[in-house]
């Protein structure tokens, strides 16, 4: 089951697919509480069903690249991985679906920066191999005035091995923007530089009054699929766990709660 509901009503949904026996794929964030995280990860244990959140970066060729390198020693240590990943406002998605409850508090959770961050923030918790230590967050409305949830955040995070992370993320792209989707990483290691502007395939058409930039292909998607569905033959856990989803979504929580007391949060560990 994929479930793309809103993020207010995963955990019931969740329920009445793992009480029916079937996997569960389940979009971004998890849940909108560590404490729902927590119960949507003990319904898919004990029903024995596998449970993957797919945050796409860890299926872009570019990033695979990266980890490999760094997972191999290659690259040497890592120091620290900044990402930009920002989008245009959700209620401007062409089509007949109504995207309204992205900008509802109450049933997304967050705006921007809960909306597009936490694929990065994922990222950059995966580059790093360790637990984030401690985050440092501004979240709010700087590009729509009176948009009922934040628009971008800004964030550093340190993980307990000592590697930094910093984040710009949220509802930032113009509507005159070439792109929908906009993602770039810097990555600095002991011995190495890498620089991704573009992890997706993807094209420039140029016309007479604009350019645009098209996908030609999402491997990351078609990855992220293939590997749903391997663990679920293979019976294995997924590439990425409801455990992972749980910690991607602590960190962003983290963030919020940093921006609204203007200081540091150190995260607690499960």
């Amino acid at each position: 089951v994929y479930i793309g509901t809103e993020p207010s009503r995963h955990l019931e949904v969740v329920r009445e697919a793992t009480t029916r026996g079937k996997h569960v794929l389940c979009d971004k964030p998890i849940a909108l509480t560590l404490e729902e995280a927590d119960e949507i990860i003990r319904l898919a244990r004990e029903a024995g069903v596998k449970l993957m959140v797919p945050f796409n970066p860890r299926f872009q060729l570019p990033l695979m690249k990266v980890k490999a390198a760094l997972d191999s020693g290659r690259a040497g240590e890592l120091v620290s991985v900044f990402a930009i990943k920002y989008g245009k406002l959700p209620t401007k998605i062409p089509g007949p679906a109504d995207y309204g409850w992205l900008i509802d508090p109450r049933q997304a959770g967050g705006g921007g920066f809960l909306d597009i961050g936490i694929h990065a923030v994922d990222a950059l918790r995966w580059l790093a191999g360790s637990e984030a230590r401690c985050v440092y967050a501004r979240v709010g409305t700087a590009l729509y005035e009176g948009l009922p949830v934040d628009d971008l955040g800004l964030m550093t995070v340190e993980f307990e091995n000592g590697v930094v992370g910093a984040l710009s993320a949220g509802w930032a792209n113009p509507d005159s923007y070439p792109a929908w989707l906009d993602v770039r990483f810097e990555i600095l290691t002991t011995k190495e530089a890498f620089l991704i502007d573009s992890p997706y395939h993807d094209y420039w058409c140029y016309g007479a009054d604009r350019a645009e930039r098209s996908y030609w292909w999402r491997r990351d998607v078609d990855g992220l699929v293939a590997e749903f569905a391997s663990a679920v033959v293979e019976d294995r856990e997924p590439m990425i766990s409801g455990e992972d989803a749980r910690a991607a979504l602590g960190i962003v929580l983290a963030a919020y709660e940093s921006s609204s007391k203007g200081e540091v949060i150190t995260l607690r560990r499960k």
